[in-house]
């Protein structure tokens, strides 16, 4: 079963048109973790590594978690 950080990150990556690549230069995290979130095979994921993740993508940490559907937190 697929974690809703990896389905929301390959939402979110696929509709700003980078590759696992391009968005693990942009936040500094492993291409091969984004690999494995994305597939499912990540059977846990750090804290700062979806922090990173969701800096690097402009999205709350909450939405990648699944805890909201909002990409962007209201102010």
């Amino acid at each position: 079963m697929q974690s809703p950080v990896g389905v929301r990150v390959r939402k979110v990556r696929r509709a700003q048109d980078l590759t696992q690549e391009q968005l693990a230069d942009k936040c500094s995290v492993d291409a091969i973790t984004i690999s494995r979130l994305e597939s499912g095979r990540a059977k846990a994921v750090y804290a700062d590594t979806v922090a990173a993740l969701a800096r690097g993508l402009k999205v709350s940490s909450d939405y990648l978690l699944g805890l909201s559907d909002e990409e962007v937190p209201r102010v």
